[in-house]
Parts: structure tokens; sequence; C-alpha cells
């Protein structure tokens, strides 16, 4: 008799188990394909400061791509970035706004090549989201713990460099 109840427990937490998982999954699943469908968008703006071939944005480009990540965010896009994709997002738009307050018509060199290593940023973060690039394990959930805290201070001295380009001059 103790033999059945303690089967018929073992049987009622095992399916409970396994309804738990599978509507775990099913919202990972569901997750994953909204993103990869509205990441591309984000994907295929930044190829404004792409490493090759490399372009000659104006400061009206840089206007436009901030109103279209803009618009993308309050949409559906935001809500779907782990909070790292999402502090990665904000160095691209404090960034752009940083070049976008002075200087001339035309993006630098600099502020080009400080644009396309913080869009790279983003775009490994998305691709972290998407788990497209990386194999899931312990270990490597370690190590990118590492490497995202030298990412972001390496993100915080690029934006400070953008930064440091087109603040006035102090009187």
């Amino acid at each position: 008799m103790w033999a059945a109840l303690i089967g018929l427990a073992a049987g009622v937490l095992g399916s409970a188990l396994k309804y738990a998982l599978d509507r775990r999954a099913k919202a990972y699943e569901d997750l994953w394909s909204r993103r990869l469908e509205h990441y591309r968008g984000v994907w295929e703006a930044s190829a404004l400061f792409s490493r090759w071939p490399r372009q000659e944005p104006t400061l009206d480009n840089i206007r436009t791509l901030q109103t279209t990540l803009r618009t993308w965010y309050y949409g559906d896009g935001g809500m779907l970035m782990s909070a790292k994709a999402r502090r990665r997002y904000e160095y691209v738009q404090k960034s752009l706004t940083a070049i976008d307050g002075t200087g001339p018509d035309q993006v630098g060199d600099d502020d080009y090549t400080e644009m396309m290593e913080i869009f790279s940023r983003l775009r490994s973060a998305l691709t972290d989201d998407l788990e497209s690039r990386r194999k899931g394990s312990i270990l490597y959930t370690l190590l990118d713990l590492a490497r995202d805290r030298r990412v972001h201070n390496d993100l915080d001295n690029r934006y400070q460099k953008v930064l440091t380009r087109h603040r006035p001059p102090k009187a």
C-alpha cells in the first residue's frame, strides 16, 4: 500500500515537473522567435557604422538612426531585450546623442571607430540573447559574466572619448 502511494506521489510530481518544464520551454521558444524577428531591424540599422565597408554617415543620418532605434525600442524591441543588451543599447543612444550635439556635418574617423565598436558590442549582446554564437554551459555563463564586466568598462571608456570630443571647451 505504501509503495502504491509513493508511486502515485512520484507520478504526480513527475507530471507536474514535466508540465512546468514544457511550459517554460514553450515560453523560451516564443521569446526567441520574437527576438529574432525584432532584432533584425536593429542589426540592419547598425550598418551605418559597419566595419566593412566603412560608411560616411552625416549628422542627419545619426538623427534618423536615433529615431529609428527609439521607435524600435519603444515598439516591441525594448521589452524583448535582456538586461545586458539593454545596457549596451543605452551606450549606443548616449554616444549618438553626444556626436549629434556638435561638430561638422560628417562624422569624424575617431567617432566612427568608437561607434563601430559600440554597435559591435550591442550586436554581440543580441546574438547572446539568441544564443546564436555560443554553447550553453555553466562555464560559458561564468566566463560571459566576466566578459560582460570588461565590455561594460570598454563601452564606458568609448562613450567618454566621444563625449570628450564633443563637449564644449571650458572658458
